[in-house]
């Protein structure tokens, strides 16, 4: 049982089985193939949560540097003025947006929304 994921319904079962406390919890973890230790860990997060899921992470990896609203203003920059370059388009941010961005951010967002050149200027 080296680090492996066990499925909530699985757990559910697991604490079923458990409450009309007819088998020993060394029972339950060989009928269900746990650890003890995971049974534990699982009895205790129902009893501090109500449920046996873990609550999701919020907020994961880096946060964004443009928000929605400022990638939509520069899409409207650059259809508005399709021969800035990026580094206008930075300036522009800094300038009006306070938001100093550098060009492989500004890039990224255009690629993120399928904008090239060709599309822009159309």
């Amino acid at each position: 049982m080296v680090n492996r994921r066990i499925s909530d319904d699985a757990k559910r079962i697991t604490l079923r089985l458990k409450a009309p406390r007819r088998d020993s919890d060394n029972e339950i973890c060989q009928l269900v193939d746990f650890s003890l230790s995971t049974l534990h860990r699982t009895l205790r997060q129902k009893h501090a949560t109500g449920d046996v899921t873990k609550t999701l992470a919020i907020g994961r990896g880096r946060p964004r540097k443009l928000i929605h609203s400022d990638c939509l203003y520069l899409l409207r920059l650059a259809r508005h003025k399709p021969t800035l370059f990026l580094d206008e388009y930075s300036h522009r941010l800094e300038e009006y947006r306070d938001l100093p961005v550098s060009l492989a951010t500004i890039h990224a967002s255009f690629k993120c929304v399928g904008l090239n050149i060709e599309r822009v200027q159309m």
